[in-house]
């Protein structure tokens, strides 16, 4: 193979341009008269419409109307979509055509107390159950009150009482014969005994020592407990409903062996000893009182139970009667109406069995029976203070049997017609799951009415609306969510239980089935990565909802999107806007596209942008509608509000601090451009990037690369590049050729492939010698087969280069180069199109590299037709730069070959042996 260049064949060159776009080829300018309407008040009645999201609706659709477990919806799309208003929307659609989810309450368990039961109602049978029971509960002591009331019922009671009464009286008269036998005097006053001599007349007060006994005689003695022994008044007007009278208050000086309650007060210290000698007056007297004392307890159980028994039958035929009628009407499933009747019979059993606790007026008020209940008084006798004590440890039972007697609705229905629809904004593991409440101070642990529904329960029968990111923040709730996912079941558990000792204790609700959609609101990456790292959660959605960036515009999509702006002026009371100011908004939803042919998705930046130009047309202080002035002005505040820092890089441009040429002609050089995104503004920055070549060996170096300064893509671009390289002068191969690329000025690091075409000229023109036009910038990312491939962020870097140009001065020489496939993409604004229309600015595409080498150096002519080279892809360059590149590689060959003649033949044998250098590994 000859080791000349090649020169092209005699006749005929073919010249070789790029495209010179027109002005109208530059944006999109949308026909405010082809809209069909005036203003957006037009469109207020128009619903919110999946716009543009065709697919994303029929998979939701889909997904919310499958039966099956596991078929839970995720949706994936960027943030401002509209993702979670449609998804909320077609939810609510979903739930119209279910019906209502069923109320699910607590009740006690009085067989387990730890293991509370619930019970599933239909929606509002739950609060209609609570109510009647609670009515049940008022009125069955009313009623049983005026049971009592009635002369049979009475009579019975009176007799009762009497044949109390008549044990106790014999109890006395055989204590009263023993006294007379000791020579003692037992008498009753005041509802106390008094014991003294029978030498001391009764009621004589004449002595000094009246009414007080012998010095050989016991001191005198009274018993307060034998009042509350004494029968009932006589007189049906006396008779208290339910029970005797209410006894007089102990004496507090009585004598402390007799204050005690019957058969309960014989401690060391009162009750008589057996080893105390039988002479003993006064140790005799103690017996005989014990003996009394125990005789008329015994008179009062027997009369207590027989009252207890009398009340209960009375009562149980009332239970029945206000069971049937809380039961009357209700339809609960079968295994939920057994439930409900099942706790009800229990309750009923238990209030049966504390009868002293609800029966009104009854035994307990008697201050024996109320003693009695208690078991946490230790004799005081019938002091005044043992008495208020029971009575009110009493009533804190009555109160805690009625409270046990409740139903604990934690979900309502009521009043709803159509399957729930839950979104949970803060999921955590009390909102999501529900909780068990701390009890209040003066309880010791908690019971079933301290039972908390969360979100998944209320959502039970119907819809749940989750976002991701709220849940990967508490690992608690994920994992939770996850088991409630894969068992379909609930366990109501206290949520404070893992921050420290739960005051629940054991207390397990009952297992609650579920059978609900949950819909799981993400980004597309965590969608995959949960796909990754988690395949058993992943396959419980089953249903992807996939909201896409972009949709194709058409007449459809840009009424509905009207439709949506007419929506938000009507909430948010804002002027509506004319149908200028709709087609200027139409136009930045393609810019934030970038694309002529598609609108953006994310509809929350054109909802801004709406908002902001109506708050102008209002403090205009005119009652007008918004206009497309009012969306310019708009946009030019925005862009204010966050271009500091594209203000301060052009700034540097133009003080000459960062080196950029805008006119001339310079070998190895060449303006690139970038776009620089901060989050909330991206705007484009030219960039120098030069080349230089000289004999070698070593190829193309990436500088950016050697100093890891660039990402994997643009290293990506570089060999991709040099690949072309090669295949364009391998005839030459092996290339003797060390070259350098460069990003100046650039300290922040390089990604992206965009600027590879700018790379191939500038090494190109340091290799041939041929200078590029400095007037003109280039983006453009390039494969090996020289073919020039579309770049993003094209708007704002053209805009950049335009408005640095035009800070210099537009001459009618400025203008970009960019892929002819990224036409399509272009939406400018109306600066640089009229600049372009008045011929200041120019805008040029190119599908291959060859034709960006002609613009950029003056060189169109390409070989002539039929003229033959060894590398086919040289056809396609000028000819002046193929023939200018393979002259100077030739010449770096032959340097190199010198360079290796004058080396010792020693050294060049050993340079022969030793092994090639390793090659640095990629960057990841």
């Amino acid at each position: 193979m000859s080791d000349t260049p090649l020169t092209p064949s005699r006749p005929a060159p073919t010249l070789l341009c790029a495209e010179l776009l027109q002005a109208y080829q530059l944006r999109l300018r949308i026909d405010p008269a082809q809209l069909g309407f005036a203003s957006t008040a037009e469109l207020v009645q128009e619903p919110f419409s999946w716009i543009g999201q065709q697919r994303a609706q029929a998979a939701a659709e889909f997904g919310l109307a499958m039966d099956p477990p596991d078929y839970h919806l995720f949706v994936l799309g960027e943030e401002g979509s509209g993702r979670t208003s449609l998804l909320r929307q077609a939810m609510q659609a979903e739930a119209q055509r279910r019906p209502a989810a069923q109320d699910i309450a607590f009740v006690h368990n009085f067989a387990v107390p730890e293991r509370p039961q619930a019970l599933r109602l239909p929606a509002g049978q739950g609060r209609s159950l609570r109510r009647r029971i609670e009515a049940m509960v008022d009125k069955l002591p009313e009623q049983l009150d005026k049971a009592v009331q009635q002369a049979q019922h009475r009579s019975q009671i009176e007799q009762l009482y009497n044949q109390a009464r008549q044990a106790e009286e014999a109890a006395f008269a055989t204590l009263h014969d023993w006294a007379q036998g000791a020579g003692l005097r037992i008498r009753r006053e005041e509802g106390q005994l008094v014991v003294d001599s029978q030498d001391s007349a009764p009621g004589d007060a004449s002595g000094p020592d009246a009414g007080q006994p012998a010095a050989d005689t016991p001191a005198a003695l009274t018993a307060a407990d034998v009042q509350q022994d004494q029968p009932p008044a006589e007189s049906d007007d006396q008779l208290p409903a339910l029970a005797s009278a209410t006894p007089p208050q102990a004496d507090n000086d009585a004598d402390p062996a007799l204050l005690l309650s019957p058969g309960e007060g014989e401690d060391a210290a009162d009750a008589p000893s057996p080893t105390a000698p039988a002479e003993d007056l006064e140790y005799q007297l103690r017996v005989q009182l014990a003996q009394f004392r125990g005789q008329v307890r015994q008179a009062q159980m027997a009369r207590d139970a027989s009252l207890n028994l009398f009340y209960q039958s009375l009562a149980t035929p009332l239970w029945q009667a206000a069971s049937a009628q809380v039961l009357d009407g209700l339809t609960p499933s079968a295994e939920h109406a057994a439930t409900l009747q099942r706790w009800l019979s229990q309750m009923q059993a238990e209030w049966l069995k504390n009868m002293a606790l609800w029966v009104p007026g009854s035994i307990a008020q008697d201050a024996d029976a109320l003693l009695d209940q208690t078991d946490s008084i230790e004799g005081e006798g019938e002091s005044q203070d043992a008495r208020d004590d029971a009575r009110a440890l009493l009533e804190a039972k009555r109160k805690a049997l009625r409270a046990l007697s409740q139903l604990n609705l934690i979900v309502d229905h009521h009043g709803e017609a159509h399957a729930p629809v839950v979104l949970e904004d803060q999921p955590s593991l009390r909102n999501l799951f529900g909780t068990i409440d701390p009890p209040e101070e003066d309880e010791r642990r908690s019971d079933f009415s301290c039972i908390r529904a969360g979100s998944v329960l209320r959502a039970d029968g119907g819809f749940l609306m989750l976002h991701l990111r709220d849940l990967l923040g508490d690992e608690d709730s994920w994992q939770a969510l996850r088991r409630v996912l894969r068992t379909r079941q609930l366990r109501i558990e206290d949520a404070h239980a893992a921050q420290g000792p739960s005051s629940s204790g054991a207390m397990l609700p009952e297992l609650l089935p579920l059978n609900f959609k949950l819909v799981l609101v993400g980004s597309e990456e965590a969608y995959y990565q949960l796909q990754e790292s988690d395949p058993d959660m992943a396959r419980r959605f089953r249903v992807k909802v996939d909201f896409a960036e972009q949709f194709k515009a058409s007449t459809a999509t840009y009424r509905a999107t009207a439709a949506l702006m007419a929506q938000r002026c009507k909430l948010y009371q804002m002027p509506h806007c004319d149908a200028s100011a709709v087609a200027r908004l139409l136009e930045q939803s393609h810019r934030e596209a970038d694309d002529q042919q598609r609108q953006s998705g994310r509809l929350n930046q054109l909802e801004a942008l709406l908002l902001e130009s109506a708050q102008r047309a209002r403090r205009s202080g005119q009652d007008r509608l918004v206009q497309a002035a009012d969306v310019e002005a708009a946009l030019a505040a925005q862009r204010l509000r966050h271009n500091a820092m594209e203000q301060d890089l052009h700034a540097a441009i133009s003080d000459g601090e960062h080196l950029i040429s805008f006119a001339g002609s310079q070998v190895g050089q060449i303006n690139g451009m970038s776009q620089i995104d901060t989050g909330d503004h991206r705007f484009g920055l030219p960039v120098r990037i030069s080349a230089r070549t000289h004999a070698g060996q070593e190829g193309v170096m990436n500088i950016e690369r050697e100093v890891a300064m660039s990402g994997p893509i643009h290293d990506k671009g570089v060999l991709i590049l040099q690949g072309y390289l090669t295949a364009l002068f391998g005839h030459l191969a092996p290339l003797a050729l060390n070259a350098s690329v460069v990003f100046e000025q650039e300290y922040s690091g390089v990604e992206g492939d965009s600027a590879s075409c700018a790379e191939l000229y500038a090494l190109l023109s340091s290799l041939s010698g041929l200078p590029l036009r400095q007037s003109i910038a280039v983006t453009g990312a390039l494969n090996q087969h020289g073919e020039v491939l579309p770049v993003g962020g094209l708007n704002e870097k053209i805009e950049g280069w335009f408005d640095l140009c035009a800070e210099q001065g537009l001459d009618g020489s400025h203008g970009v180069l960019i892929p002819a496939r990224n036409q399509r993409h272009l939406m400018l604004a109306e600066r640089v199109v009229q600049a372009v229309e008045a011929g200041q600015f120019h805008v040029y595409t190119a599908e291959h590299v060859g034709q960006g080498l002609a613009l950029l150096m003056d060189q169109c002519e390409l070989p002539a037709t039929g003229a033959l080279h060894p590398m086919p892809e040289a056809q396609r360059l000028p000819i002046a730069v193929v023939q200018a590149a393979e002259a100077s590689l030739l010449q770096y060959r032959l340097a190199c070959q010198r360079a290796d003649a004058a080396r010792p033949r020693a050294q060049r044998s050993r340079q022969r042996l030793l092994p090639k250098p390793a090659k640095r590994p990629p960057l990841d």
